[in-house]
């Protein structure tokens, strides 16, 4: 008896979750229908955060979602259900409401954004990267991502990750360079929730008292291998977690047929590092500021590997040289010049800058060790801190 006692509560209170979501999708379906969404300025930049984190009414184009939301229907269907549910008792909390409330205005969302997609004109340069959504037919791309602990890590990741909220059809590979996965770095993953696979890969110690360290490369031969096991289709990119990107590289990417290549700006003292083309667009040379011996002369940034061509030629990895690893791996793809399709119009654009955040020393933390701030907030923002 017990047990039938403590979920009814929760019946109810999915009934009126239903019902609450139901007259939100019609109510928004009707303001839909009727052209009231006409008036928002630019479709392409809606998302589901408009309903979750509404405006005040009166804050410009966000006031017409408020109205929605503020529809009498919708409040009287939310307070029937707070009458309903009133005696839930200590199992209802606010968090879980929240959540539940959330979840249905992204579902609902999500569906607004759909029929815009369609309906919608394209006025924004980058709308075809907006409009595809969560399309199951465009090759993914695996981007993967070499990291390791320093005070930077969590800004430049972040920083990523909300680049790639704009990017459809990709899943991020995070390497880090530790014994263990950061619960840090695990929850960034999951609060952006970007379809991601996190993972680990250490520099092999005898590189680790070497001058010049092979950086990154465990972590992305690591992702190589993980491609290999679990991909068939896409396109592979190795995107450090220090560079700035345009969202109108990954759809100049999406399509590699065998290696695709673009230029970097920011890269040694020239400040770019690009294949030169001759009149017929094909690749001749190579511009940098250390070309050395190199066959392939190019920022790690600067080119993009089919998986296909990934899973054919199987050896293929990033050798432990220190600024030969792209070399390295493109010689082992057994490619030419021929076979490099060149981006970014003929490569005239830049779309990828190596800005390199400001190194920082790592933190004192004996002052937030002290009596003053025991027991305080001070305590848990010391896992941010390096």
């Amino acid at each position: 008896m017990k047990m039938i006692s403590s979920r009814a509560p929760l019946s109810k209170l999915t009934a009126g979750l239903f019902c609450i979501s139901f007259l939100v999708y019609l109510v928004i379906i009707n303001s839909l229908e009727g052209g009231q969404f006409g008036r928002v300025a630019d479709p392409a930049s809606f998302s589901s955060r408009m309903l979750m984190n509404h405006p005040a009414s009166g804050s410009g184009d966000g006031s017409n979602l408020h109205e929605t939301i503020s529809n009498s229907g919708v409040i009287t269907a939310i307070d029937n259900m707070v009458n309903q549910i009133g005696a839930a008792g200590s199992e209802l909390t606010e968090t879980r409401v929240k959540d539940i409330s959330n979840e249905i205005a992204k579902q609902i969302a999500d569906y607004v954004v759909q029929r815009l997609g369609k309906t919608a004109p394209n006025s924004n340069p980058c709308f075809a990267c907006w409009k595809h959504g969560n399309a199951t037919d465009l090759p993914v791309i695996y981007l993967v991502t070499p990291t390791y602990r320093r005070p930077e890590q969590i800004p430049d990741l972040t920083r990523l990750a909300q680049t790639l909220l704009n990017v459809p059809a990709v899943h991020w590979i995070v390497v880090e360079d530790s014994s263990s996965l950061s619960p840090v770095i695990a929850s960034l993953l999951k609060r952006y929730g970007i379809p991601h696979t996190h993972l680990k890969a250490q520099m092999p110690e005898k590189y680790k008292k070497s001058k010049l360290k092979p950086r990154g490369v465990a972590n992305r031969n690591a992702a190589l291998d993980w491609v290999r096991s679990n991909c068939k289709t896409g396109v592979v990119y190795f995107g450090d977690d220090d560079n700035t990107y345009d969202i109108r590289l990954f759809e100049e990417m999406r399509y590699t047929k065998k290696v695709s290549m673009w230029p970097v700006g920011l890269v040694t003292k020239v400040g770019l590092s690009s294949p030169v083309l001759n009149s017929q667009g094909v690749v001749v040379d190579f511009y940098d500021g250390w070309i050395a011996n190199r066959k392939f002369p190019v920022d790690m940034a600067g080119f993009a590997v089919s998986v296909q061509l990934v899973l054919e030629k199987s050896d293929a990895y990033m050798p432990y040289v220190p600024g030969h690893e792209e070399d390295g791996f493109l010689k082992k793809l057994d490619i030419s010049p021929a076979d490099i399709e060149p981006k970014a119009n003929r490569c005239t654009q830049i779309f990828v800058w190596h800005t390199q955040t400001k190194s920082n020393t790592p933190a004192n933390r004996t002052t937030a060790t002290g009596k003053r701030y025991k027991g305080t907030n001070i305590d848990t923002l010391q896992e941010w801190i390096v």
